[in-house]
């Protein structure tokens, strides 16, 4: 027998109890149990994801409805989110009012002000220095000469990439090409594809962990073309209610600028855990991490930088990925967990993506999945917002699902600020909208539920999060 969703309509009252803790009351939102047949009005699809998921037309956060309904006239605290990315546009018209600033660091002085070994970390600090762009993992790999764990597949996916450069060779014949000699197609394919490729310019050594301070301030993109950080930004903290391009999640969030993922190629390992510590260092609640690869040589050390960001009360929101794959078999880095061990903390959150459609084909084709590594679904298909020189875009990935997700972690935080990482990770996948009608699976369609193919079997939304935080905050500041 079909089910049809539960909504329970009531007042929306806003009290404070006896030790001052904000308190919220209302009703929350009940399950989606039947695929709606509505035609989607793309004129209206801008700022999708902060629909209602109940009374709108499309599968949003109902972040209309918390600031409408629950935050009226209630000011939060500034919430410090860190966004490790690409450059992020610090100037841009619709971002520049939620750039965090380090008040201990006077800009442009050549001195390193608050002593952490960071000179003019005015918002954040740049690991990648001047490099726009570099190789991707699996080159840097196999470029070294020796054995790893996966190096069979590493040179399947290179010739996979190789195939896709216009070369006229079979995906075979690449293979057994590549096998007598890696260096074979070295001249048929683009920079960051080849193997002699070198953009490193920081003059540190990628696999030396004891080399910290390197690269500089400048965390602006290198060009319009590094659009991505900026976009991720915009989605958490785009300034509200500005009548420009779109509005963020979070109207109290703070972005640090973290450049560490270069524009094309694959971050490294070392600069994806110093930038993790110098936010957990320098006052970030949560960070962003839009990005990821298939293979880590120091996987490791990025958990450990995972478990020090726990110890500081920080939050990790992680994109699940964009290759359509199921992340408990084919493993997604950064992670919490090696292969399918035990989760190494309890401030790692990875999200998948949805799109803009409340029937089968809600999940995103391209995202990754996951029973035990993926643990909620959020929006991240045509997503509208900033890119660099005060433009706008709408992107898709993954990378768009984790800064929705970020930002209404800020919500919560704004309002519940003592909350531990643990905690706020829990009201996040407590309090998700579960999807309960079959749904289709990546681009061939396969049958499946939300559940099936994630911890929670929903999708985020911040009505329902503020309200279990509301309901339930004596228990959670146990954790």
């Amino acid at each position: 027998m079909k089910k049809s969703f539960v909504l329970l309509s009531a007042t929306i009252a806003l009290l404070f109890t006896s030790c001052s803790t904000l308190q919220f009351t209302g009703s929350p939102i009940g399950q989606l149990a039947v695929p709606s047949s509505e035609i989607i009005d793309w004129e209206q699809v801008n700022e999708w994801q902060h629909a209602d998921i109940i009374s709108e037309n499309f599968p949003g956060m109902s972040i209309r409805k918390v600031y409408d309904e629950l935050l009226q006239d209630i000011e939060g605290k500034t919430v410090v989110v860190a966004v490790i990315d690409t450059g992020i546009d610090i100037t841009h018209e619709d971002l520049n009012e939620s750039i965090w600033i380090n008040e201990d660091e006077v800009p442009d002085n050549g001195i390193d002000d608050d002593g952490n070994g960071y000179v003019d970390d005015v918002h954040g600090w740049n690991f990648l220095g001047d490099s726009t762009g570099d190789q991707y993992e699996l080159i840097r790999l196999l470029k070294k000469g020796t054995d790893f764990e996966n190096k069979d597949l590493a040179i399947e996916k290179y010739a996979e990439m190789i195939s896709k450069e216009g070369v006229k060779d079979s995906l075979p014949l690449i293979e057994k090409n590549l096998a007598r000699d890696l260096y074979f197609y070295e001249n048929d394919v683009k920079q960051a594809k080849q193997l002699g490729y070198n953009a490193r310019t920081t003059g540190d050594d990628p696999d030396d962990f004891s080399q910290h301070f390197y690269g500089d301030g400048n965390v602006m993109p290198k060009s319009d073309d590094e659009l991505h950080g900026t976009h991720v930004a915009g989605i958490i903290a785009a300034v509200r209610n500005n009548s420009l391009g779109m509005d963020g999640v979070s109207s109290t969030a703070k972005i640090m600028c973290l450049r560490a993922v270069p524009n094309e190629g694959d971050e490294y390992d070392k600069d994806v855990a110093l930038s993790i510590r110098y936010a957990a260092d320098n006052g970030a609640q949560i960070i962003n991490m839009s990005f990821g690869k298939d293979f880590s040589p120091h996987s490791d050390k990025v958990r450990e930088a995972v478990v020090y960001a726990e110890s500081k009360g920080v939050l990790l929101v992680n994109a699940a990925g964009n290759d359509g794959a199921n992340i408990d078999e084919v493993f997604s880095y950064p992670n919490d967990n090696f292969q399918n061990e035990p989760e190494v903390s309890s401030n790692f959150i990875t999200i998948g993506a949805i799109g803009p459609v409340k029937n089968p084909l809600m999940i995103a084709p391209f995202s990754n999945y996951g029973k035990y590594n993926l643990d909620l679904f959020a929006p991240g298909a045509v997503i509208y917002a900033p890119v660099p020189s005060n433009q706008y875009e709408a992107l898709s990935g993954t990378s768009m699902a984790a800064p929705s997700v970020s930002g209404v972690a800020a919500l919560i935080l704004s309002y519940y600020p003592k909350l531990s990482p643990k905690a706020v990770r829990k009201v996040l996948m407590e309090s998700v909208v579960k999807i309960d009608y079959e749904l289709e699976l990546g681009y061939d369609r396969l049958q499946t539920t939300m559940d099936a193919i994630s911890k929670t079997g929903g999708v985020v939304n911040a009505y329902n999060a503020l309200l279990y935080a509301s309901d339930h905050y004596k228990t959670l500041r146990k954790l």
